[in-house]
């Protein structure tokens, strides 16, 4: 299945969770999705994240408070 970004937003902003592989996608989508789920109140895992920086990960949580998870498991 492939999903575009702008769907991913939608899927955010109506309350849904995601689990995003943030190797997998340009930052500006990743900031685009999580202020969306600041809208739905939705949790977004991010998973992958060797290539962002601590001042993106701040920028991304300030975005959605509580709601960006980052998995740094993998």
């Amino acid at each position: 299945m492939i999903i575009t970004t702008d769907q991913l937003e939608q899927i955010a902003a109506a309350g849904g969770g995601l689990i995003l592989d943030a190797s997998s996608m340009p930052f500006n989508q990743i900031k685009q999705i999580s202020a969306a789920a600041n809208n739905g109140k939705a949790k977004i895992v991010l998973k992958n994240l060797s290539g962002l920086t601590a001042i993106q990960l701040k920028e991304l949580a300030a975005l959605a408070p509580g709601l960006v998870i980052f998995d740094q498991t993998s």
